[in-house]
């Protein structure tokens, strides 16, 4: 009845996870769960009603001979041949479940026929015999078709059996064309009842042989299948199907091994039985696997020693050369200075998967092994031990099983060294940077990125590196919660405004803008400078209110006495009002914002030259002889790019001295309240803006845009986006919320 291919699709498709609900639990030899949903199972209907139709025509039916012998006249005989059915319509059909199986039924069906007919006449009367023949278009309507299949599991493959099959005509009309067809219409009538009988029949058989070749191809499909010279997957069918109103459930063994490799059967957990599942009730069909599904994964893999790596090219390369490490690991640059590097990172045992209710999480054991590419060959000079545990949600990428992995957590510890001890808490900060930046991307990609396009891919590395918002042609990323930590960057003036906890992406930034003293804002800064120095960066340029310089200095001396370590800057106080060119189209300027402890804000000004009004009217050659005489022919023009506030109360808003800030494009500023839970006044007491006060303010903004931040820690992603639209409605700015670090009450 269905060909080969069309087979083949329909039974690999069971393993194709997409989404759906179903109720099917995996036994003792069973570790991936299936289902075919109602939607999958009227799509696989039309599939084999098409493919039926297409298999049955044209057919043909035996001949049918009728012949009449009347007293002293003579005899009549009719044939009609040639019978063949070239079209069949079906009106509508329909699959349904239950105890006895699978019932599909055809009605509402029509069929086309063409035929010959042939009619004799002879009589004893006269020695005459009258002869004609012509042929005939036949419609057979309101054809029912239904047949029930069983299904069982037999050997481990699927064995379908025909319980039931029938076909039911319930009206032809026959067409005669040629000879004196209108005068033997009546009498080919009367084949009426044997031509359906014979699409009956021809019919039901041609359905009976077509469920035979297809239980004879479901045999045959293998119980493993390969997917590449060392792993196959095992597909042996395990218990019987289940059967309900609206579904199929199957389960099949679904455990990955290695071929001539030992058995991965002591990495898994034969207790356990999570299910990680997709559930979407518009799919067609839907996957379970049970977590012993991905350790059979993990070890047929770590069996075939595909994990490991050799880390040689990175973004950063600086990272890849002793000079890198010359403050960290100074007895490494000591014996191997400015040599480049190479990260052999492998495996100890395979990867622990387990499975949530919300994501796998996995445990992996590595052994990072440093190695100084020297020119008598690769020198590995120490070895550390990293237990990283990571979780990842499932997704499906097209028809494949997919997901991003992130970093929960990571442990680690030294194994051996050639070179001494070694500072872990010093190496530690830089190998969390290393998985965040090299080695999660890799995993993505390598890993699980089969699944995810390249496109994908470099969306999803991107997001690791970069979360923010484009506001007037600038890129503003970074994190900012009440109380935890704050720190923006700007990439375009290669600044940072607070420090936070040292971000990775803020390493990068020349500038550093501390507003004020809290470790929330400025906790950071030693590990800012000290990684500043790690990747052979220039010292950077460090801003801060006059009053807290000498205490920033000794926070460094005593980190430097601590760690035994340069820690390279230059330290500004810049004061309100006072003016520092950052290069030559671009300086900031401190404003006074009122915190509980001293406090200021920046604004970031664009500088442009323009011609003095009194020279305007003269010609270029003329310019240029003012302009070589000395005299100063242009006004500089300083414009408002970007003002931050910080943790201030509103009273800012209302200093004259501080209109810049309130008309340039942007305003970055606090609303660290946003309801009745806290006053005004209790937000004032606290040195903090509520956003019904930026409200009851709105008539001083000029700002186009609004980025506000800093929320406090007690409310979710709906209560931030409420009150943003309760202030969008005041102004004329396009206010937007960084809500990086804050989640959905629905989380």
């Amino acid at each position: 009845m269905a060909p080969p291919m069309m087979l083949l699709l329909l039974l690999t498709s069971f393993l194709i996870p997409t989404q759906t609900q179903f109720q099917v639990e995996a036994k003792d030899e069973a570790f991936t769960s299936i289902v075919i949903s109602q939607k999958g199972l009227d799509f696989l209907k039309e599939l084999l009603v098409t493919e039926a139709v297409s298999s049955i025509i044209p057919l043909q039916i035996p001949r049918i001979e009728k012949s009449v012998r009347f007293p002293f006249l003579g005899s009549v005989e009719m044939v009609v041949s040639n019978i063949t059915i070239y079209g069949i319509d079906v009106g509508s059909s329909y699959v349904k479940l239950g105890d006895d199986g699978i019932a599909i039924i055809a009605s509402k069906t029509t069929c086309n026929l063409s035929m010959n007919w042939y009619y004799s006449y002879t009589t004893w009367v006269a020695p005459v015999e009258v002869e004609d023949e012509g042929s005939a278009s036949v419609q057979v309507e309101g054809v029912e078709v239904g047949l029930t299949l069983g299904l069982e599991i037999q050997e481990g493959t699927l064995k379908l059996s025909l319980k039931d099959c029938g076909c039911y005509v319930k009206e032809i009309s026959i067409k005669l064309d040629g000879g004196a067809s209108w005068f033997y219409q009546g009498m080919i009538n009367a084949f009426e009842e044997q031509i359906g009988s014979a699409v009956e029949n021809a019919i039901t058989k041609k359905l009976k042989d077509g469920i035979v070749k297809l239980d004879t191809l479901l045999q045959a499909l293998p119980k493993e299948i390969p997917l590449d010279d060392d792993t196959y997957l095992n597909a042996t069918f395990v218990n019987d199907p289940v059967l309900s109103n609206s579904s199929i459930g199957f389960e099949i063994n679904g455990l990955f091994t290695a071929r001539r490799k030992p058995s991965v059967s002591e990495y898994l957990n034969k207790d356990t039985k999570a299910l990680v599942a997709c559930s979407d009730p518009s799919k067609m069909l839907g996957i379970a696997l049970d977590e012993a599904v991905f350790n059979s994964v993990a070890a047929t893999y770590f069996d075939a020693e595909f994990m490991q790596w050799i880390v040689d090219k990175i973004p950063d390369q600086s990272f890849l050369n002793t000079a890198g490490y010359r403050f960290i690991i100074p007895q490494l640059y000591k014996k191997y200075p400015n040599h480049d590097m190479n990260l052999n990172i492998s495996l100890s045992s395979p990867p622990i998967i387990k499975i949530s209710e919300h994501d796998i999480g996995a445990i992996i054991y590595a052994d990072l092994i440093i190695d100084v590419l020297d020119e008598d060959g690769v020198i590995p000079v120490a070895c550390i031990s990293l237990v990283i545990r990571g979780s990842s949600s499932v997704k499906i990428s097209g028809n494949n099983l997919a997901g991003n992995m992130k970093v929960d957590d990571f442990s680690m510890s030294l194994k051996w060294s050639n070179i001494g001890n070694l500072r872990m808490y010093l190496i530690q900060p830089v190998v969390w940077t290393g998985i965040q930046t090299v080695f999660v991307p890799y995993v993505n990609k390598h890993l699980v990125g089969r699944a995810i396009e390249d496109d994908e891919y470099r969306a999803a590395r991107n997001l690791v590196l970069r979360k923010g918002v484009d506001l007037e042609g600038y890129s503003i990323e970074g994190v900012s919660v009440g109380g935890h930590e704050t720190c923006i960057i700007i990439p375009e003036f290669k600044c940072a405004f607070d420090i936070g906890r040292c971000p990775s992406r803020a390493i990068h930034q020349n500038f550093v803008f501390i507003t004020h003293a809290h470790l929330d804002h400025i906790g950071g800064l030693p590990m800012y400078v000290a990684s500043r120095g790690l990747y052979n960066l220039k010292p950077p340029t460090v801003f801060v209110p006059p009053c807290i310089k000498e205490d920033v200095e000794k926070l460094m001396d005593i980190h430097r006495s601590m760690g035994h370590v340069e820690l390279d800057l230059e330290l500004v106080a810049l004061d309100v009002d006072e003016t520092y060119e950052l290069r030559n189209n671009l300086v900031v300027r401190p404003f006074r914002t009122h915190h509980a402890i001293p406090s200021q804000g920046y604004v970031i000004y664009s500088v442009r030259k323009k011609l003095k009004k009194q020279y305007m009217h003269l010609k270029g050659k003329q310019i240029e002889k003012l302009k070589k005489s000395g005299t100063e022919i242009t006004d500089t023009i300083l414009s408002p790019e970007v003002a931050f506030t910080w943790d201030t109360t509103s009273e800012y808003m209302l200093d004259p001295r501080n209109a810049d800030a309130l008309r340039a494009k942007i305003l970055i500023t606090e609303a660290t309240f946003l309801d009745e839970g806290f006053t005004i006044e209790d937000a004032r007491q606290h040195g903090h803006t509520h956003i019904n006060e930026i409200i009851e303010n709105a008539q001083w903004i000029r700002n186009k845009a609004i980025l506000l931040t800093h929320f406090s820690s007690r409310y979710h992603l709906e209560d931030i986006r409420q009150a943003v639209s309760r202030l969008q409605s005041k102004v004329s700015a396009k206010v937007v919320p960084l809500t990086e670090g804050f989640k959905s009450m629905h989380t």
